[in-house]
C-alpha cells in the first residue's frame, strides 16, 4: 500500500458479514471495499490491511489492499451504498475505507468461491493452503479460511486459489489471541498433501 485512490463508481453490494461493496476506483481497477461503519468492527479494516500485507510479504496469493477514498457525493447519489444494522439501512461512511483488489472475471463461469471435492484436488496451488494456515494460526484468524478459485478458460478444470478476507485475523474486533485450534482452517482435503520430515501426513 503506497497511495490513496478514489472511488468513482458503485458496482454492486457484496455478500458477507462486513457488507462490503464493489467499487470502481480512479486507477481503473475494482475493489472490494469495507467501510469504517461496517457491522463487524472498524478494526477489521486494520486487520485486513496488516494480515494481507504480511501474506503478500510471505509470497502468498492475496489481492493487494489500498486505502480508498469514498466521496460524499458518491454515497449521496447511490441508493445502494447502504449498510443494514439492526433493521435499519444507513449510508456507508464517506472518507478513507479499505479496498481489496477484486479477484475474478466478469464472467460468472470463471470464478468460484466453492469447488466440489474432485476439483479441489486439481487446484494448481493447493500447497498454498498449508502455508496460509501458518499465517492464520500466527495471526489468530477467527474465521474459516476464505478463498476464491479462478480458471483461465471455460473448458479448464484447473483452478488457481487466491486467499481473501483477512478481516477476522487478530480475533476480529477483539484483538486477542484465544486458543482455538480449528479456527482459520478450511476443508481437510486441502491439507492431505502436507508433508513432515519427508513423509505425507494422512489427516482424517
Amino acid at each position: 500500500m503506497s497511495r490513496c485512490i478514489s472511488a468513482v463508481q458503485h458496482l454492486r453490494p457484496l455478500r458477507g458479514g462486513a457488507q462490503s461493496h464493489l467499487l470502481k476506483a480512479s486507477d481503473g481497477a475494482c475493489y472490494v471495499t469495507k467501510f469504517q461503519n461496517n457491522p463487524q468492527h472498524i478494526r477489521v479494516l486494520a486487520n485486513e490491511m496488516l494480515a494481507t500485507n504480511l501474506g503478500l510479504a510471505l509470497g502468498l496469493p492475496m489481492p493487494r489492499v489500498e486505502v480508498i477514498e469514498v466521496p460524499d457525493g458518491l454515497i449521496e447519489r447511490t441508493e445502494n451504498l447502504r449498510i443494514n444494522i439492526g433493521g435499519s439501512r444507513i449510508p456507508c461512511r464517506s472518507g478513507k475505507q479499505l479496498g481489496s483488489l477484486y479477484v475474478g472475471s466478469q464472467s460468472p463461469d470463471m470464478t468460484f468461491d466453492y469447488l466440489p471435492h474432485e476439483l479441489l484436488q486439481k487446484v494448481v496451488n493447493v500447497g498454498d493452503f498449508a502455508q496460509v494456515l501458518v499465517l492464520d494460526k500466527w495471526a489468530c484468524n477467527s474465521d474459516g479460511r476464505q478463498a476464491v478459485f479462478c480458471r483461465k478458460t471455460l473448458r479448464s478444470q484447473r483452478h488457481y486459489a487466491t486467499f481473501i478476507d483477512q478481516g477476522y485475523c487478530f480475533n476480529a474486533g477483539e484483538w486477542t489471541f484465544p486458543d482455538c485450534p480449528l479456527r482459520g482452517c478450511t476443508r481437510i482435503i486441502l491439507y492431505t498433501k502436507v508433508s513432515q520430515g519427508g513423509r505425507h501426513l494422512s489427516l482424517p
